[in-house]
């Protein structure tokens, strides 16, 4: 019992089961919608879509628990909070559930065959890079605008791997609207991960680097709204190709007024870097991680598929 209440305390604190549920449900939904050709792919059985969905939410569980260990000796010094800083479990238990996280997820491909199984081991080849610091970590470190934009990546490769469960189809049977959409989804993560680290002056912590330190606030937001840009020009070309018969504000609107959203509030907190602004950004940046997803897989469905 007191294994399991270590497990799911760390659960909660760092990566919240429920809310990751809803987001990857939401992630693989509208990645399914876009990656799906009628009359081209044989329709996606349940039980495929229920292992396929089990394995994207298992690769978020373990980039967690490797990022948990890469930045083990700085949250030792700078969040000694955080639950393998303070002790809650051991690296040597941590390292272990990795493990096995990995062994499920390995299994679980493996079940699904060809072609599951390569374009699985792809992503987890690139997530593997990824807790190694693609072997640059010294030299990339530092570089926090280039050290998050490799690692989130990982968004557009899962993107093509829920692809291949759904349409049971190597990349190469995917459509130019689905690659250019996985590569959208790179943006929506810099865009999450631009926004989570940008703060008021007050909230800065002397030793921990972030964006609103490094471009200030002004800074931080163009480099966001550049980002909001290119993900939603990625779609928007999703749209006019794929779905070009419902092209219109229906199905275009929803995902604008979330980016309208995240801009407006983005341009208020460069004006006015103060803690509510600063707050109000980052929850709107996190509310645009669910929602820009959730508009576009709402209107595709509804306007395509229904």
């Amino acid at each position: 019992m007191a294994f399991i209440s270590r497990w799911w305390q760390f659960l909660k604190e760092r990566h919240e089961p429920v809310s990751i549920t809803l987001m990857v449900a939401i992630f693989f939904a509208a990645a399914a919608f876009v990656a799906y050709q009628p009359g081209v792919h044989i329709p996606p059985d349940w039980s495929r879509l229920g292992v396929g969905f089990a394995i994207v939410w298992l690769i978020f569980l373990h980039m967690r628990l490797f990022d948990e260990v890469k930045d083990y000796n700085v949250d030792r010094e700078h969040n000694p909070d955080r639950p393998l800083a303070r002790g809650l479990i051991s690296v040597g238990e941590f390292s272990a559930m990795t493990m096995l996280c990995l062994a499920i997820e390995i299994t679980l491909a493996g079940t699904m065959l060809w072609p599951m199984f390569p374009a699985y081991v792809m992503v987890l080849c690139f997530t593997l890079l990824m807790r190694m610091e693609f072997f640059v970590g010294g030299w990339m470190g530092p570089k926090m605008e280039l050290y998050a934009i490799t690692h989130t990546f990982s968004a557009a490769m899962i993107s093509m791997l829920i692809h291949t469960i759904v349409c049971y189809s190597d990349a190469a049977g995917a459509d130019r609207a689905m690659l250019v959409y996985a590569l959208g989804n790179w943006f929506v993560f810099n865009v999450f991960e631009f926004g989570r680290k940008t703060f008021a002056v007050e909230e800065e912590r002397e030793g921990v680097d972030s964006y609103s330190i490094r471009l200030k606030p002004i800074g931080a937001v163009l480099l966001l709204l550049v980002n909001i840009a290119l993900a939603y020009a990625a779609f928007y070309y999703v749209a006019i190709t794929k779905f070009s018969a419902v092209a219109d504000w229906r199905l275009l609107g929803p995902a604008a007024a979330v980016s309208l959203l995240v801009a407006v509030i983005g341009l208020l907190y460069a004006n006015k870097p103060v803690l509510a602004n600063a707050k109000l950004y980052r929850g709107v940046v996190t509310f645009y991680l669910l929602a820009y997803p959730a508009a576009i897989a709402g209107s595709v469905y509804l306007l395509v598929y229904r």
